[in-house]
């Protein structure tokens, strides 16, 4: 359940803090005031595209906040305990902030994580239903899946297993595919493996040698100055220059010189500690340099040698990956595919066989998932036309008009990871009138109807997220659908969340908490509020969106009216509903 949204310089809000309360909450406010805003911020927690546009002009970044209450919530619980995120068990909190410069930051109890994760966990503890959502029922594409989240139970399983055996099936095909090119073109591949297969091997590539070589090369560029470098240092250290005496030499002399005074005093004794100290390491250094001098081992013959297999190294990686380590692995995959073209026959008559057991398989697998979804259509079709005859379409008719998935000759048109059917929702409103596609006879409000039919049966399935939003929907309907349509919607708030935006009274009036969303001229800035309402101020809300701008005392008197009787169905509808 949604308990918080904070908004912060989003559009036209500059700082809000939404509490919503279990059961049924909607938003009103006239046209243009900005509730599509508290609804895009609602959208930016679930991850949806993120547009700078979005933030408020003059200001650097917008930032969303939504808290949720996951006490009876296992799924989300176990993916918090699984990223190592529980903080407080009871509730878990979600943010997203956009920047001005592009950036896009998401977090998990304060903890940074990727867009990804974000839309994976509020994905379980939201959902959103639109206008827009009309636009997917209008096209037939969209129309299995209506069914299988009805049925998922039974179909998610079975549609698995066709998916894991329809990537198994189209594998085989590109298989045997490229097997069967013509003669010509095999050979012609064939040349050209063995070409590259030969060049890769007589290079005896050895994976990452050539950060090995790349230090040599440097070695040996810089050999004459390090040569140099160790002999001036050897004779200024330990060997001495033009008989004069080394470094080493004089500070030993130093050092005997304090010797007889060392123990007159402290300080005398720790300066001739420290010299002492200091010749011991200048010698043993000075060795060692002579010892590194001594070993320097320059070979002409080697150096060139470390040039050209550096020089052999670009070439290859210019022509078969960028690094050793991608040229073995490109060499092994060549090694591979020229030795299932060379024994192409025996490859043929095996992949073929793969092939048909394949297509066996997933045509056995395509058609337990057509006859589960078949036996699923018809509790659908039941279960949707209930809801419609709840929603006052008394004659309304529904059926899933199946059919092959292809018609033509062509095998790979016959199968898809989504099975062999072509599922399309068939509609009647009237009596004595024919059932036809539903997007060729339904009205703009049986739409409405029909969508929030099919919301209402995935919110009583288990494991659908508990907080349901609806960005008015009741889009074309009026009267006394509205009344039933305001019922329905309380109906689902009596089990789940349900925040509405709305332009109707009579879902307002039907609301266990109304929010008022307005512009506001605030020093020469519109901004947009949201202010919850009390149930005398809904009555002023609900006069307005009854009868306009000018309230008068009857139209209060009526709001007032409304929401008592309102209040009244609700508790009997819910009595029922527990009954």
């Amino acid at each position: 359940m949604l308990l918080q949204l904070s908004i912060h310089h989003l559009a036209l809000i500059d700082k809000m803090t939404l509490d919503f309360a279990p059961g049924m909450n909607v938003m009103t406010g006239e046209t243009g005031a900005g509730k599509s805003i508290v609804v895009d911020a609602v959208n930016l927690v679930l991850g949806e595209r993120a547009d700078r546009d979005l933030i408020a002009s003059g200001s650097q970044k917008a930032r969303v906040e939504a808290v949720f209450d996951i006490a009876d919530n296992e799924k989300v619980r176990a993916m918090l305990e699984e990223m190592e995120l529980s903080g407080d068990e009871d509730t878990v909190s979600i943010s997203r902030e956009l920047t001005s410069a592009g950036k896009n930051i998401c977090r998990l109890n304060g903890v940074i994580i990727p867009l990804q994760t974000l839309r994976q966990v509020s994905a379980q503890l939201l959902d959103i239903h639109g206008q827009h959502e009309h636009q997917l029922l209008l096209d037939s594409k969209n129309h299995i899946a209506y069914l299988d989240e009805y049925a998922a139970d039974e179909i998610a399983p079975l549609l698995a297993e066709n998916e894991r055996l329809y990537q198994i099936w189209r594998q085989a095909g590109q298989k045997l595919a490229r097997l069967r090119r013509s003669v010509s073109e095999r050979a012609q591949r064939i040349d050209m493996l063995t070409f590259q297969l030969d060049e890769l091997r007589a290079a005896h590539l050895v994976e990452d040698e050539e950060d090995e070589l790349e230090r040599q090369k440097v070695f040996y560029r810089n050999a004459g100055k390090i040569m140099s470098a160790f002999d001036e240092a050897c004779g200024l250290l330990s060997d001495g220059v033009d008989g004069a005496s080394s470094a080493a030499e004089l500070l030993r002399e130093g050092v005997d010189a304090l010797a007889p005074i060392a123990s007159l005093n402290e300080e005398y004794e720790a300066i001739y500690a420290r010299l002492d100290g200091l010749c011991y390491e200048v010698e043993d250094a000075a060795r060692e340099l002579s010892i590194l001098r001594s070993e320097m081992d320059y070979d002409e013959q080697e150096a060139e040698q470390v040039e050209s297999r550096l020089d052999l190294l670009k070439r290859l990686n210019r022509k078969y990956g960028a690094t050793t380590r991608e040229m073995i692995r490109y060499r092994d995959r060549i090694e591979r595919e020229l030795g299932e073209l060379e024994d192409s026959d025996e490859a043929m008559e095996r992949l073929e066989k793969e092939y048909r057991q394949s297509m066996k398989a997933l045509d056995a697998a395509a058609k337990k998932l057509t006859a589960a979804r078949l036996e699923a259509a018809k509790r659908f079709e039941a279960s949707v036309e209930e809801q419609l005859h709840d929603l006052g379409m008394k004659n309304a008719r529904l059926s899933m008009a199946f059919a092959p998935l292809g018609e033509g000759e062509k095998i790979v048109e016959r199968f898809s990871a989504q099975g062999v059917d072509r599922i399309e929702m068939m509609f009647c409103a009237n009596l004595g009138q024919p059932l036809k596609p539903l997007a060729r006879v339904a009205s703009g409000g049986e739409l409405s109807r029909i969508m929030l039919a099919l919301k209402n049966l995935s919110a009583q399935k288990p494991g659908i997220p508990r907080s349901m939003v609806f960005d008015e929907i009741d889009t074309g309907i009026s009267g006394r659908m509205a009344q039933v349509v305001a019922e329905k919607m309380s109906q689902i708030g009596d089990h789940h969340q349900v925040i509405c935006v709305t332009h109707l009274p009579q879902i307002a009036a039907m609301a266990d908490e109304q929010f008022l969303v307005r512009k506001q001229d605030m020093g020469g800035v519109t901004k947009t509020e949201v202010i919850h309402l009390t149930m005398e101020s809904r009555a002023q809300e609900i006069a307005r969106m009854v009868g306009g701008a000018e309230q008068s005392e009857s139209s209060v008197r009526h709001a007032c009216i409304m929401l008592s009787e309102a209040q009244e169905r609700k508790r009997a509808l819910r009595a029922a509903y527990h009954q």
